[in-house]
């Protein structure tokens, strides 16, 4: 506002600090305010903290610029719980008056305390929480979610507001109207609560008056700022049966759950581990199926190649049949030649001689020709190729002397030389085991014989390395 006079700016007055005129109109705007403030602060000693609030903001439609107006509804919104419209309210005050302000002090008091911030940010939840459980319809945790935001805050009269409908709501009517006289010792003339409680009296008449505890009285404390509290210290709200109440309810609502879960999810997981059982029984049927075309196919295929394979054996063995057929037969051919020579080749006849297969002659003709032979230059030929595998084994030829005694065994098996030779080449060359075998037949079956003394020593000797070598 501007002055009349001098157009100069009217700040909180109505004297003009330049030319000192009175401005009428500024003067009946701030009469007017502070008309106002004044009724508002009698109200909020009587503790009639709606009138008091409209009071005060009609005094600041008037005069915006009422630091001790804004400063008081400020309190009272402190008062009420609404603390976010109170810091507002200061903010707005401190703009207009920096200096010689005391929502400086209001405001500095909550700054040094962040959990007060914290604390009714934690209210405010609370309340909030309740709004969203009332829209679900979950009256029940509705009503909990408020005593708690009261038990944290006894003055939040819209938390007692909310509770006291959902009683209401539920008919429970003394507990609501209850709930709501307790509003009314914060604030007595609050016209919300006062409608409320006018509803559930015209609903349920004196039963619920009745059940309603008389209102206790209130004093006033002295403040810059004058509000009215309690004169209880104790002021956290309890209700009958808080614990026992939360309890069953949290109780109740474990068991709804559960059910809600049975019913609902059970059938659709059975229905899923089915639709996966099924899903599986059929992939598993497929993979037999073909497992079993894989194993027939093996099964044809191992048929084919063991009928290949017969075939080849029996080629192999005809092979190997007519091989030692033809040899034979060769060998038979140059004993014949070295038998027409005379006596003197007789050794040299009977070594072909060892060396031709009986069996794998063609016919009889050839094998009466080979006993004939046979029996003619069998001893001249043993004693050949005794003599010859003695002096291979005496020039350390040991395979050469195994070879030798070996064809002297097949003219003559019982040639205990032959045996012990061999076993004693088959002993230098540190084949133990064949040795062991050709010295054990002398030793079981010509137990007396000279070479089987020599076999056992042979033995003997073998065995003590044996044992030494193991001890090491």
């Amino acid at each position: 506002m501007n002055c009349t006079n001098c157009n100069g700016p009217l700040i909180n007055t109505y004297v003009c600090p330049n030319c000192g005129q009175v401005d009428e109109l500024a003067k009946k705007i701030i009469y007017a305010s502070n008309w106002h403030y004044n009724q508002g602060l009698a109200k909020t000693k009587v503790r009639d903290l709606t009138g008091a609030t409209n009071s005060l903001l009609m005094s600041l439609k008037y005069n915006k610029r009422n630091t001790q107006a804004r400063n008081l509804l400020g309190l009272i919104y402190y008062q009420i719980g609404e603390i976010v419209n109170a810091l507002g309210e200061w903010v707005i005050s401190v703009h207009f008056q920096p200096e010689d302000n005391i929502a400086n002090t209001y405001i500095k008091a909550i700054q040094d305390n962040p959990g007060k911030l914290q604390f009714a940010n934690r209210i405010i939840q609370k309340y909030n929480m309740a709004l969203e459980f009332l829209e679900q319809g979950n009256m029940d945790m509705a009503i909990i979610e408020l005593k708690k935001a009261i038990n944290l805050n006894p003055n939040y009269i819209r938390a007692y507001q909310l509770m006291g409908l959902l009683y209401f709501k539920t008919k429970q009517y003394a507990p609501a109207r209850k709930i709501l006289v307790r509003s009314l010792k914060i604030d007595r003339n609050n016209i919300t609560s006062l409608r409320y409680i006018k509803e559930i009296d015209a609903v349920a008449g004196d039963r619920a008056r009745a059940r309603t505890r008389k209102r206790d009285g209130f004093t006033q404390i002295n403040d810059p700022n004058p509000v009215v509290v309690e004169e209880k210290t104790d002021n956290k709200y309890t209700d009958f049966n808080t614990g026992l109440l939360s309890i069953v309810n949290v109780i109740i609502g474990v068991v709804i759950g559960a059910a809600v879960v049975w019913l609902l999810l059970v059938p659709s997981v059975r229905r899923n581990l089915a639709l996966e059982y099924n899903q599986a029984v059929v992939e598993y049927g497929s993979l037999i199926s073909e497992n079993n075309n894989l194993i027939a196919s093996y099964e044809k295929e191992n048929a084919d190649l063991t009928a290949q394979n017969q075939a080849l054996q029996d080629q192999l063995d005809s092979a190997d049949a007519s091989q030692t057929a033809d040899s034979s037969e060769e060998n038979l051919f140059r004993a014949i030649q070295a038998y027409i020579g005379g006596e003197e080749s007789y050794g040299e006849a009977g070594e072909y001689l060892a060396d031709v297969d009986e069996d794998s002659l063609p016919n009889d003709y050839a094998r009466d020709i080979y006993t004939t032979i046979y029996e003619a230059t069998r001893s001249a030929a043993e004693t050949q190729l005794a003599q010859d595998g003695l002096n291979a084994y005496q020039n350390g030829q040991y395979m050469d002397a195994i070879d030798y005694y070996q064809k002297v065994l097949r003219l003559n098996s019982e040639n205990l030389d032959a045996l012990y030779y061999i076993g004693a080449s088959y002993q230098n060359l540190a084949d133990l085991d064949n040795a062991m075998n050709y010295y054990e037949q002398l030793i079981n079956n010509y137990p007396t014989s000279s070479q089987a003394a020599s076999a056992q020593a042979a033995v003997d000797e073998i065995q003590q390395a044996a044992g030494q070598t193991g001890e090491t």
